[in-house]
């Protein structure tokens, strides 16, 4: 539709198998502005696609029954479960697991090998103890494996990246985040993961635009944005906006929670930080101290900074 200068294009997405809207809106613009909202409109659509493709899979598998699992199938399952490891232990392990048996039926399988690594991290993060020393070395030797089997995986390169975040090698780290954009620059979950690099790396204004972006052209971007939205303001001092980040998340996990806390006292709100605080240790067994350990800040300023703000929190 078009009056005077004024433009608007009406985009909507329809499933072709139920005939339902999976999403609609509208792009207003002017005349000048035509070429610009031509990228926004692909980009928009493209990631649309993407997470509802992959949202639709995982729901039809939830009631497939296990005897005919595919190892794709079983990566898709997995992931349900990994999509949940910061809010409970039990879904990490769960996750681990399936990933496992997707690598026994398949060992050919490049993701697999990829989520296995993601999902042992974040298992790792509930139960330190129980793999050994050598975990890290685990997880690498499992997304090498998988980046052998395709090199191109942008899945295995934005794993490889967290990876190399925990060892200290930002610059490693750095590398392989932008190369899984470059392979999937559509990809809100990416956009994110990129973004919470930046913060780690003492970049939040950098990493707030690549969230906002990702925001913007993807209508079901995952709660976790709003987590690496909450944390690029808190070290902007945008404490209020943060904390409004924070709750927007369905589902509380471990940074979220830990970071409203921090975001809360840093507002001089004394009784709901206190109150925040005793509900994380609650939700995620770990204390301040094992709640850091999963925090690698290139800038050691930064993490003590973080621990001065949440000791400092009378429980």
């Amino acid at each position: 539709r078009k009056l005077g200068q004024k433009v608007r294009i009406g985009a909507k997405l329809i499933s072709a198998d139920r005939e339902n809207t999976i999403w609609s809106h509208n792009f207003d613009f002017t005349i000048d502005e035509m070429f610009d909202i031509q990228d926004e409109l692909v980009e928009t659509i493209v990631s649309t696609i993407v997470g509802h493709v992959d949202d639709e899979e995982v729901k039809q598998l939830v009631r497939v029954k296990p005897d005919n699992h595919t190892a794709y199938d079983l990566v898709l399952q997995g992931l349900e479960y990994h999509r949940k490891s910061n809010v409970t232990v039990e879904n990490a392990k769960k996750a681990v697991e399936f990933f496992d048996q997707a690598i026994e039926v398949d060992p050919n399988c490049a993701r697999a090998h990829a989520w296995r690594a993601c999902s042992l991290s974040n298992y790792v993060g509930w139960r330190p103890d129980e793999y050994g020393e050598d975990w890290i070395d685990q997880c690498a030797d499992s997304v090498i494996r998988s980046l052998e089997i395709d090199q191109n995986d942008h899945e295995a390169h934005r794993i490889m990246g967290a990876i190399s975040l925990v060892r200290g090698d930002f610059e490693l780290a750095r590398h392989h985040q932008e190369r899984a954009m470059e392979l999937c620059p559509s990809d809100a979950y990416i956009m994110g993961k990129n973004a919470a690099l930046l913060v780690y790396l003492g970049e939040p204004e950098k990493a707030l635009e690549i969230v906002q972006h990702a925001m913007r052209i993807n209508p079901f971007c995952p709660d976790d944005l709003f987590v690496d939205e909450g944390m690029c303001y808190f070290w902007l001092g945008k404490y209020s906006e943060a904390v409004n980040c924070f709750r927007k998340m369905k589902t509380p996990d471990r940074e979220s929670i830990f970071y409203l806390t921090a975001s809360l006292s840093k507002l001089g709100e004394g009784i709901k930080s206190a109150e925040t605080l005793k509900q994380a240790f609650k939700m995620t067994d770990l204390s301040v101290e094992d709640f850091l350990l999963t925090q690698h800040y290139q800038n050691p300023e930064l993490k003590q900074e973080l621990r001065e703000i949440l000791e400092s929190i009378p429980i």
